[in-house]
């Protein structure tokens, strides 16, 4: 299905892992964060917030930009956008629903619209509210009383505790706690099913759906086609690792993903984390799922341990990437689960 829209017409990760990335980002918070806007191409643009990028495209009719991010960096990236472009954002597009990605597009909502895939809905909307609290939260209820007080919780929870509690009860529901830390994440009042074009100024912007896959099943490629450039968002990540220990199942999917996005016409490769890039990037990051898949399964083939196989399989012709050292291992591990469901 193809879609046209345009402004005039309408409008298993351990649990460990996680705590401790949530402290990081905690501690991360309370310093001043590391912000700056670099053009990557005509009238394109990348963002930073620390580890975390943006991208947007200025037109003469307003500014298309891809992940709102927080709203901490929204708020700055909106100042910013009025000292040096004097348009309004007239659009806010999605990679995907996560909340350090997709938190923050409020900011923009006295003059943008807010487009997403269609199940990233599914994703925000609040789960019944007798649902009990999830494992990785049950463990934390010391009362027993069915919901997080902020003074029971660490970790995630404790760091992103306002981002989780919807209805600002200083406590967090099974309900929320299921939901995730989703607060600041302003839903999309245009959706689509596999490709919708956004046009503003003359300049058209493409969302691609990549399909369900490893990361998520409501992610979206971002194309650029004056500027010859694409945003992908956590699941390929230029010169980078892939995250920790890969998510959970469906490798080939993610893999097709890839393939899709090599598919298309462009020079230049952003992503939401990493490098800015180009095509020769994308694949290199299929090449080294494939190469790992590879790897692990012929190690596992021969009955060496997820152990023996952290210890053995370097992929040495990417250290050069970031995270090699913090993630090469965790790699190995998410590779080694994959393979053996």
């Amino acid at each position: 299905m193809n879609n046209r829209h345009s402004l005039a017409s309408c409008f298993p990760l351990c649990f460990g892992l996680i705590v401790a990335m949530g402290l990081v980002m905690g501690a991360r918070a309370q310093d001043e964060p590391t912000r700056s806007i670099t053009q990557i191409g005509e009238d394109l643009y990348r963002a930073q917030n620390n580890i975390h990028h943006a991208v947007f495209l200025v037109t003469d009719d307003g500014i298309i930009l891809a992940d709102p991010i927080n709203t901490g960096f929204s708020t700055w990236l909106k100042s910013e956008l009025d000292r040096r472009f004097g348009v309004p954002v007239r659009y806010v597009l999605y990679s995907h629903h996560h909340w350090d990605h997709a938190s923050g597009g409020a900011v923009f909502e006295d003059t943008a619209q807010f487009v997403g895939h269609e199940n990233m809905l599914n994703h925000i909307a609040m789960p019944p509210a007798d649902t009990s609290l999830p494992v990785n939260a049950s463990g934390q209820d010391e009362n027993g009383n069915g919901q997080l007080e902020r003074s029971e919780v660490s970790g995630i929870f404790e760091s992103r505790f306002d981002l989780y509690d919807e209805d600002g009860n200083d406590a967090i529901s099974g309900a929320e706690a299921t939901r995730g830390a989703l607060k600041e994440v302003r839903a999309p009042n245009l959706t689509y099913k596999d490709r919708l074009t956004i046009s503003l100024g003359n300049k058209d912007v493409e969302l691609i759906y990549t399909g369900n896959q490893t990361h998520t099943d409501d992610m979206s490629i971002i194309r650029f086609p004056d500027a010859s450039a694409i945003f992908l968002v956590d699941w390929v990540s230029p010169s980078r690792l892939p995250f920790a220990t890969l998510g959970t199942g469906m490798l080939e999917a993610w893999l097709n993903a890839i393939r899709l996005a090599e598919a298309l016409e462009y020079d230049i490769a952003v992503g939401g984390h990493g490098v800015v890039g180009d095509k020769a990037d994308v694949t290199a990051v299929r090449h080294y799922l494939e190469e790992l898949r590879d790897q692990v399964a012929t190690g596992i083939a021969a009955g060496r341990s997820m152990e023996e196989l952290q210890a053995s399989v370097l992929m040495e012709p990417y250290q050069s990437w970031q995270n090699y050292e913090l993630w090469r291992a965790l790699n190995v591990e998410g590779m080694y689960n994959l393979l053996t469901p």
